[in-house]
């Protein structure tokens, strides 16, 4: 690929993920409000609305992993985010909370064809150094979506929860244009083949060998267990901060827009730097420190307390997200399966968190949501620490 040619690809899958995530999580946040104060959905139901398009999301990259690997992949990209488009006009255009599900299914089907793709293209055929300042880069920029996106959507919900559904279509078809300008653009994007055929080619030339990191399992607990957070913080913290606590809108958008520069510029600090790779040890403090952060804050109500929880989350999601992407594309020759992996775990995670979180918040109060989040936390550390003993003592 020419040089010029792989600079406009660089970076035009940042400004896509960029923009992506924003819209993404425009149409998360923007559901919780419309479902909530529009449709006047019950605590519970907005949890099973967040977790029921996560849920078919993760149904689809499991079982359509494979098939979405048969076609170029901006061809795919694009499919996607028009297909988010349309589904996200069609929860618009009803008062109906089946059809709203409805809708939710369709979304999470077309959003499967996304991160994964995106994933793999970006990571494709780099190591070492190379893959870290690309998988930084991409962080960055869906990260720096998801912080400005709750601002951006409290401002758009002072008019109407479906302004900002609608200004997430527009986004969505912004999207695709920046992909098509892209393939017309650059015709090594055009002529970019499968990730089925690229690993067919390299088996081929005999680079078949997988040196995958056996990390990868750590940090996708890791990244289980912060997403099953960010799930509660995105869909659960927004009606308990308008509901208990009587914050505005722009109030409660401003807390979380604090949580997504944290991790954007720990992303940025985490890209310059090497020494959290290939380290077990540090993968199980950052989990240590996330039980710690979750019991000390769980009875936090104070704008500064929620404020200051809510940086030291989003520098450690970071952190959590760097191992699970990093360790799960390092040596790999399959990137488009191991990316299904990684984003089918951080999935489940959504699930869990909005679900459970949802039941919890809605009988027991937003501490306790915490709390359940900082004990399946501890359970899971025991297990990794069990397990990570066994092990060594077995190679003894």
């Amino acid at each position: 690929m020419k040089e010029r040619e792989e600079k406009a690809q660089f970076w035009a899958l940042n400004a896509a993920s960029l923009l992506g995530q924003l819209t993404i999580s425009m149409v998360n946040l923007a559901l919780v409000y419309y479902l909530r104060y529009t449709l006047e959905a019950s605590a519970a139901v907005v949890g099973a609305a967040a977790s029921t398009y996560t849920s078919v999301y993760l149904i689809c990259c499991l079982a359509l992993g494979g098939f979405y690997q048969r076609f170029r992949p901006y061809k795919v990209v694009t499919v996607s985010v028009l297909g988010m488009a349309l589904s996200s006009f069609l929860v618009t255009r009803t008062s109906s909370i089946i059809l709203v599900f409805s809708s939710l299914i369709l979304y999470g089907f077309f959003m499967s064809m996304l991160w994964p793709q995106v994933e793999a293209w970006i990571t494709r055929g780099a190591e070492g150094s190379r893959l870290n300042r690309l998988t930084s880069a991409f962080n960055f920029s869906w990260s720096f979506g998801t912080g400005i996106s709750p601002y951006v959507t409290a401002f758009l919900v002072t008019y109407s929860p479906s302004a900002a559904l609608a200004g997430a279509v527009v986004l969505f078809v912004v999207i695709a244009l920046v992909f098509q300008l892209l393939a017309a653009s650059c015709p090594s994007v055009r002529a970019l083949v499968p990730e089925r055929e690229y690993i067919r080619t390299k088996e081929k030339n005999e680079e078949k060998s997988d040196h995958s990191t056996p990390l990868r399992y750590d940090s996708w607990i890791a990244v289980f267990i912060v997403y099953s957070a960010l799930s509660v913080v995105l869909n659960i913290f927004p009606m308990y901060a308008q509901e208990e606590l009587y914050l505005t809108e722009t109030t409660s958008g401003f807390l979380l827009l604090l949580r997504g520069l944290a991790t954007c510029f720990a992303f940025m600090a985490l890209g310059r730097v090497r020494f959290w790779q290939f380290k077990a040890w540090y993968i199980y403090l950052c989990q240590v420190l996330f039980v710690v952060l979750a019991l000390v804050f769980s009875a936090g109500r104070s704008v500064f307390s929620i404020a200051i929880f809510f940086i030291l989350f989003g520098v450690l999601f970071a952190q959590c997200y760097s191992f699970s992407i990093f360790h799960s594309a390092a040596g790999a020759l399959d990137r488009g399966r191991r990316m299904v992996i990684h984003e089918c775990v951080l999935t489940v995670g959504q699930v869990i968190g909005a679900s459970f979180g949802g039941g919890i918040y809605q009988k027991m109060g937003y501490s306790n949501v915490l709390v359940f989040l900082a004990a399946l936390a501890s359970v899971l550390l025991v297990i990794q620490i069990a397990v990570h003993v066994v092990i060594k003592n077995r190679q003894k």
